[in-house]
């Protein structure tokens, strides 16, 4: 939860870069490389920094587990303050997409995490990591550049559920506890 603090702090600089009325090839690049890389990067290295080498980390599906409940963290303290900046129905709204979403970039995340770790392959994380990163970039820029309208956000959490349940249904069916 408390990662939301530096993330605010590293995004704020690139505040004109990030807003509706920019460029729409700016928004792109800016939500990628800015808002995706700063929190994906954030809850990325809390997921592996805590988890990876713990001993109970033990199976893939531990790594998606972890990523959802880093996710969820962020989440949640990220929208207490759009709620108080925003009001209680953007809060509202908030507590159910951007809990989701959240959930599902770090899950997805923790996947690779998971898959690395039982395969020995380091890469896999780095895989991991820019997938997520161009997620969550592209998911803001949608849902900030209104090019798709409100339907995107739907879409994208609705697919992203799908990605997240069919990666725990792959990982079930490897895990060693079966």
């Amino acid at each position: 939860m408390f990662i939301v603090f530096p993330v605010s702090l590293l995004e704020s600089p690139f505040s004109n870069f990030l807003k509706p009325d920019a460029p729409l090839i700016t928004l792109f690049i800016a939500m990628i490389l800015v808002v995706g890389l700063f929190e994906e990067g954030a809850k990325s290295l809390l997921v592996y920094s805590f988890h990876y080498q713990h001993p109970e980390f033990n199976e893939s599906l531990d790594g998606i587990i972890y990523g959802v409940t880093v996710g969820l963290g962020f989440a949640a303290f990220e929208n207490v303050f759009y709620t108080i900046l925003y009001g209680y129905k953007v809060g509202l709204v908030r507590a159910v997409v951007t809990s989701l979403i959240h959930a599902s970039f770090t899950g997805i995340f923790g996947y690779f995490l998971g898959q690395a770790k039982m395969n020995d392959n380091k890469g896999l994380i780095i895989s991991g990591f820019i997938l997520v990163t161009i997620f969550h970039g592209l998911y803001d820029f949608l849902l900030i550049s209104n090019i798709i309208g409100l339907f995107s956000t739907v879409l994208i959490v609705i697919i992203l559920q799908i990605i997240i349940a069919r990666l725990i249904k792959i990982t079930l069916k490897e895990s060693p506890f079966r």
